[in-house]
């Protein structure tokens, strides 16, 4: 059984222990480190168990990502830590000023199915580098790793300051109406509504990473017709990559695909050559039942024109490719979630960034296009958490781009440095000599309001 700890008693653990100094706060990155290399070979047959992924997947999306986190953290916490310099308004020369970053206290961090190490994980380092305290609430949609996490942080860790609680959904609510510090939530975005609902009346501050539908736009610039025709099968390859990666369970995966009315033929034939190409031998499986059977559901909405089989007992779908969709179907409306990528002509992409407008603001937005002018327009045209390039999922790998969503994809940051700072505060804090004693500032005024109007303006 779970152990249970209060936000109390873990922030009794931390004024017991003072303000986590640098290398106290090194020494739990270092446990978890070292805890996360001695348990990865149970990590990986857990995330096997829990969602059919190959080992290298479970690896390289999984563990290498919580590992690149610590790294970074442990090599950059000093620099982080390292108060701000500021100046002083003039009223308080002489005298200085600087704005330190302290641990916000005892952290919820409820983590998703879908990546179930890593999303559960990568939060915490972030935690443990600011000097914070953590209640760890993975998915019971994926239990074999969530019974690994428990073992593992079991081992290094003492219960009141990071301690793991197994539950459902009711657990997950029941915590977060609990007073700590920071709620940090991955999942969907009604659950996330919950989350802050619950979170608010004690003004719990919550980062919410949700989801939404991130769409790839493939259109060239004027002239570019016959050169993007020659790299088409690059760009289907680096599209299907970003479907085919947990089976399409990935919160920034490309959703759906709008196109140039006159590659969307040669972009389907190289999709799914791509798809033929990646096999399915190291496909992911979907979660469970549900979410097999609302996936399939969406293969009657529109032509299958690639792939699209599927076995119930397994649960394995093979990744699809559907065109001819009208535009209310479920699959154009909801975020898909799986192995099924919509593909949509269209006229312009002036037709294309209108329909993306039409939806919340995704994680991302992919494009494929070189023309720099046509990347900038683009940026201009849309809203989302991030934009990447001529790739997709790639924008997330690493330590140094925050991450996070737009309204309903999610609100606050995090990986690497963001990470640290959402998990601590600005304090601002400004020391003054008793000397020089200036008089002026005291009533009764000593210059009419013209003149001080006058040497304000002077001193800009």
């Amino acid at each position: 059984m779970s152990t249970v700890v209060t936000p109390g008693e873990q922030r009794t653990w931390l004024a017991a222990h003072g303000a986590r100094t640098l290398e106290q706060r090194r020494h739990s990155l270092r446990a978890l480190l070292s805890a996360l290399d001695l348990h990865d070979e149970a990590l990986m047959d857990a995330l096997e168990d829990d969602l059919g992924k190959a080992p290298i997947e479970a690896y390289t999306s999984e563990i290498h990502l919580v590992r690149q986190e610590l790294t970074h953290a442990l090599k950059s916490l000093k620099s982080w830590m390292k108060p701000q310099r500021c100046k002083v308004p003039m009223m308080a020369w002489p005298g200085s000023a600087r704005v330190e970053r302290e641990a916000c206290g005892s952290v919820l961090i409820i983590g998703p199915w879908n990546y179930p190490a890593q999303l559960l994980l990568t939060p915490l380092v972030g935690a443990l580098a600011a000097g914070c305290t953590a209640v760890l609430k993975p998915s019971e949609h994926a239990p074999a790793t969530a019974a690994v996490i428990e073992r593992l942080i079991g081992e290094v860790f003492d219960p009141e300051e990071v301690c793991v609680m197994k539950g459902g959904s009711d657990l997950a609510m029941s915590l977060a109406k609990m007073p700590f510090d920071h709620i940090f939530f991955t999942g969907g975005t009604e659950t996330g509504r919950q989350i802050l609902a619950a979170a608010a009346p004690g003004l719990v501050p919550v980062t919410l990473e949700l989801g939404g539908k991130c769409p790839v736009l493939v259109f060239p610039a004027d002239g570019e017709l016959d050169r993007m025709s020659a790299s088409i099968d690059v760009i289907a390859r680096r599209i299907a990559w970003g479907k085919y990666l947990n089976a399409g369970q990935t919160c920034v995966a490309p959703d759906h695909v709008w196109v140039d009315h006159r590659l969307r033929e040669p972009l389907v034939a190289a999709l799914a050559r791509a798809f033929v190409e990646f096999g399915t031998g190291d496909l992911a499986k979907i979660v469970n039942r549900h979410q097999f059977d609302r996936l399939t559901g969406y293969l009657a909405m529109g032509r299958v024109a690639h792939g699209g089989g599927h076995d119930v007992d397994a649960l394995r779908l093979e990744p699809a490719i559907l065109t001819d969709l009208p535009d209310d179907a479920p699959a154009m409306t909801e975020e898909i979630f799986g192995p099924i990528l919509p593909v949509i002509g269209c006229a312009s992409l002036d037709e294309a960034l209108a329909r993306v407008r039409k939806s919340p603001p995704p994680l991302a937005i992919y494009a494929f296009t070189r023309d720099r002018r046509l990347q900038d327009r683009i940026v201009a045209a849309t809203c989302s958490g991030g934009v990447c390039f001529n790739d997709t999922i790639l924008q997330i790998t690493g330590p140094d781009l925050p991450f996070g969503g737009v309204g309903a994809s999610g609100t606050g940051r995090y990986r690497g440095r963001a990470t640290f700072d959402t998990f601590t505060r600005e304090r601002s804090i400004m020391s003054r000599s008793l000397w020089p004693e200036i008089s002026f500032r005291y009533p009764p005024p000593r210059v009419s309001v013209q003149s001080l109007k006058k040497w304000l303006k002077k001193l800009g």
